[in-house]
């Protein structure tokens, strides 16, 4: 594949037409990113509940929800999703939004595709007016503890996800616009 200039990945909006393959997407990411010790029921019972078109289309159909897709030759290869007006207590400021994703494919890391994609969704953002983007990444996600402080972004806190009876420990990490 090489090197990939800016001119290759085309960032654009998420249309209803690209539900199934942004899925998919999403289906990949999560597991390559979270299934490292094999697959018990809970995470089976998470991803076929969660992870499913009928999901990412009410995620398309929602006002507050911005969701930017990456593609490189008509392929998806990356995707951000933000929600203007989530709300974290941990988080200072009036006007907020959650960074809820940003995915990258697997083979197309390093590549700059997550800065790109996370540019274009902070300018969205400052454009509405929000003044602090936050997020969760989970602690065993090695890649996204170091991304986002080399993005500006600073470790505020601990929290944890739930996943049917499991606790999962993610850290919080919030950035200025």
């Amino acid at each position: 594949m090489g090197n990939l200039s800016t001119t290759d990945v085309i960032i654009r909006n998420a249309e209803t037409a690209d539900v199934s393959a942004l899925t998919v997407l999403i289906l990949q990411v999560w597991l390559d990113t979270y299934v490292k010790q094999g697959v018990k029921r809970s995470i089976a019972d998470y991803v076929l509940s969660e992870l499913t078109t009928a999901r990412t289309t009410a995620y398309l159909a929602q006002d507050h929800t911005h969701i930017l897709l990456a593609e490189v030759n008509g392929h998806l290869v990356g995707y951000c999703q933000t929600l203007n007006g989530k709300r974290n207590a941990q988080v200072q400021g009036e006007h907020q939004a959650e960074l809820d994703h940003l995915y990258v494919h697997p083979a197309f890391f390093g590549r700059g595709i997550g800065r790109q994609l996370l540019a274009e969704a902070e300018a969205h953002l400052r454009e509405l007016g929000v003044q602090q983007i936050w997020l969760t990444a989970w602690v065993g996600n090695d890649k996204a503890l170091r991304f986002y402080p080399r993005a500006g972004y600073a470790d505020i806190g601990a929290t944890i996800f739930r996943m049917e009876n499991e606790e999962v420990a993610n850290r919080i990490f919030c950035k200025t616009l």
